[in-house]
This record gives C-alpha cells, sequence and structure tokens, in this order.
C-alpha cells in the first residue's frame, strides 16, 4: 500500500497549478505588447516571438495534466525522477520566455 507522501505523481499538480498560474498572468502584458510597433506599422521581431511564447503558456499545464492522468497507467511515471524530469523540462520553458522578455526590453527598450 502506497502512502500519501510515496505519491510522487502528486508533483505533476503542483506543476499544473504552477504554470495555470503562470499562464493567466502571463496575458497581462499581450495587450501592451501589442502597442508596441516601429513607426506605428509592424512589430519588432522580439515582440512577436515573446507574444507567440506567451500565447502558447497553455501548453505546460496540458503536459503536466496529462502526465498526471497517466502516471496512474504507467507506474514509471510516478517516480521522483519523473517528477524530476518534468520539473526540469518546466524551469527551461519559463527560462526560454524570461530570456525572450529581456530581448524584447534590450531591443524595444
Amino acid at each position: 500500500m502506497c502512502h500519501f507522501w510515496e505519491q510522487w505523481r502528486l508533483g505533476y499538480l503542483f506543476l499544473a497549478v504552477v504554470f495555470a498560474l503562470v499562464w493567466q498572468v502571463s496575458a497581462a502584458p499581450i495587450p501592451t505588447l501589442d502597442d508596441i510597433r516601429w513607426m506605428g506599422g509592424l512589430h519588432p521581431i522580439p515582440v512577436l516571438l515573446l507574444m507567440d511564447v506567451l500565447g502558447l503558456m497553455w501548453v505546460p499545464p496540458l503536459v503536466a495534466a496529462v502526465l498526471y492522468a497517466a502516471s496512474f497507467g504507467i507506474p514509471r511515471l510516478n517516480t521522483a525522477g519523473a517528477v524530476a524530469l518534468s520539473g526540469l523540462c518546466a524551469v527551461l520553458v519559463l527560462a526560454l520566455v524570461l530570456m525572450l522578455s529581456l530581448v524584447g526590453i534590450i531591443f524595444v527598450g
């Protein structure tokens, strides 16, 4: 019998909740980014990249929820290593968003 604290799949729920919050918060700067244009014309490339990445922030919570559901059928997903690898990938996605934000601030700034 597995105890509650041995259920590593709860880490997937935590990732899903964190990314859902990031997804909701990331929707706020999109209207501001939409107003940044070169002389009222085209968007600068960093702004377009950042808007595209922020627009796709719904994908990580979906992936975490799918991994949570799959962990019931695939026992290898209910391990500390699998949850740690998912967390590492989540951190890499957030770092990518941060780097694109910094590039946008530096070049559009």
